[in-house]
């Protein structure tokens, strides 16, 4: 199987949220599918550079987006996927990491 991505890309994004609430955060994840829409995708996540890589989701076929809402704002957070199919499963993507936010 060809590499599951050259790149993966984070950006932070912010929620709208209620003055009495605590504001959400997300990152949203995007990366490039090499397979031409063939794989599914794994998502890990780690806790700052140190911590250890667990997987958070997998995406249906062709799916290169993944919306983390699972964060928490000013902890950084970093992650890598990789496409399985049926013939397995590639290496990891690049890693990328980023710190939500909250909106103001």
């Amino acid at each position: 199987m060809k590499s599951a991505a050259a790149l993966l890309l984070v950006g932070a994004l912010f929620a709208a949220g209620s003055e009495r609430l605590e504001r959400a955060a997300r990152l949203t994840l995007t990366w490039m599918d090499h397979t031409g829409g063939t794989a599914n995708f794994i998502v890990e996540r780690k806790t700052g550079a140190s911590g250890v890589y667990a997987s958070i989701a997998t995406t249906g076929l062709g799916m290169t987006t993944y919306i983390d809402t699972a964060v928490i704002a000013g902890i950084t957070y970093c992650y890598r996927v990789k496409a399985f199919n049926a013939s397995g499963e590639s290496g990891y993507s690049n890693e990328a990491c980023a710190a939500p936010q909250t909106s103001r």
